[in-house]
C-alpha cells in the first residue's frame, strides 16, 4: 500500500460518500415529504361561472364546475345546430387575463359538448 491509500477502492469510497450526502439531505429540513405542494384550493363554482357567462354564446349552457385530477372543468353545451369548431369556441369562452378569476386559479378546463360528444379538454390560463 502507498501513502494516503486507505485499503478501500475508489467506488467504494464514491459510493460511501454518495450515501453520507443523500443523509444529510434527508435530515436537513426534516426530510421530502415536507417539501410536497399542497394542492391550491378549487375556485368558487359561482366565481367561474360568472367569468364564463360573459363570453358565452346566446342558447349555450354550461354545467355544474367540478374538479378531475385537482384541475376545475365545466362543461359547455353547444346547440346542436351551431357550425363552427368547438375548440376555437372554447378558446374564446376563456376570460380576460384581467378577470378576477385569476386570482383564484391558475388554469381549468372547458370541455365543449356537441352533437351527443365530447371534445377534448381546452385549458385555460391568464
Amino acid at each position: 500500500m502507498g501513502p494516503g491509500n486507505t485499503g478501500q477502492s475508489r467506488p467504494a469510497t464514491l459510493r460511501s460518500a454518495v450515501l453520507l450526502l443523500a443523509a444529510l439531505l434527508l435530515t436537513q429540513g426534516g426530510g421530502p415529504l415536507e417539501e410536497l405542494p399542497y394542492p391550491p384550493a378549487p375556485p368558487d363554482p359561482l366565481s367561474l361561472l360568472t367569468a364564463l357567462r360573459k363570453n358565452l354564446p346566446a342558447n349555450w349552457r354550461l354545467g355544474q364546475p367540478g374538479l378531475y385530477l385537482n384541475i376545475a372543468q365545466v362543461k359547455v353545451n353547444i346547440l346542436d345546430e351551431w357550425r363552427g369548431n368547438p375548440v376555437a369556441a372554447a378558446v374564446a369562452m376563456c376570460p380576460d387575463p384581467r378577470d378576477e378569476i385569476w386570482k383564484q386559479v391558475r388554469v381549468f378546463r372547458l370541455i365543449m359538448r356537441h352533437r351527443q360528444r365530447d371534445w377534448p379538454p381546452y385549458e385555460c390560463r391568464p
